[in-house]
C-alpha cells in the first residue's frame, strides 16, 4: 500500500505537523500558569508563617517554589523538546508525508528498532501538563508504528 494510499495520511500528517507548535504553546502556557500560582500562593503562605511565629507554633507547610519547580522545569523542558527535537526530527517528516524518514528515525535496543517517535511520545505523556500533551506525537506514532503505510518492522 503506497503513502498516497493510506487512508489515515492526511490527519496524521496534520496532528504531526502542528505537534511541535502545540507542545510549544502548552509549554509556554505552562510556565505561566505555574507562575501565577505562586504568585498567588505566596502571600498566603507568607501570612501562615507569620501567624505561626505569632502563636509559637512550628510551620511545616513547604515554601510554594517548591511545589512548582517540577511544573516549571517541565514547561521548560517541553520548550527545548519541542523545538530542538520534535520539530525537525518528528513535524517536518509529518507535514511532508515522509514516513520513511520516521520509520528510519530510531533508537536500536538489544537487535530492536524502537521508533523514537515512540519513546517522544512516551516521555511527553508520562512528564507532560496533565499527561495529555504526549498525545500530539503519540497518537501519530501509534498510527504509524501499527496501522501506517507500510509495516513497521522492529
Amino acid at each position: 500500500m503506497g503513502e498516497s494510499e493510506w487512508k489515515h495520511a492526511g490527519w496524521v500528517s496534520g496532528l504531526g505537523k502542528w505537534a511541535w507548535i502545540i507542545l510549544l504553546a502548552l509549554g509556554i502556557i505552562r510556565i505561566l500558569a505555574e507562575l501565577a500560582t505562586v504568585l498567588v500562593a505566596l502571600p498566603g503562605w507568607e501570612a501562615g508563617r507569620e501567624l505561626a511565629a505569632l502563636l509559637a507554633i512550628p510551620y511545616t507547610v513547604p515554601h510554594p517554589i517548591v511545589l512548582f519547580i517540577w511544573p516549571l522545569l517541565g514547561g521548560i523542558i517541553s520548550i527545548i523538546v519541542s523545538l530542538f527535537i520534535i520539530r525537525p526530527k518528528f513535524s517536518k517528516p509529518c507535514g511532508a508525508k515522509d514516513w520513511e524518514a520516521l520509520y528510519g528515525w530510531t533508537l536500536n535496543l538489544g537487535g530492536k528498532n524502537v521508533p523514537w517517535m515512540f519513546i517522544w511520545g512516551i516521555i511527553f505523556v508520562i512528564f507532560s501538563w496533565f499527561y495529555i500533551t504526549g498525545v500530539f506525537v503519540m497518537l501519530p506514532a501509534i498510527m504509524l508504528i501499527w496501522v501506517g503505510p507500510r509495516k513497521y518492522e522492529w
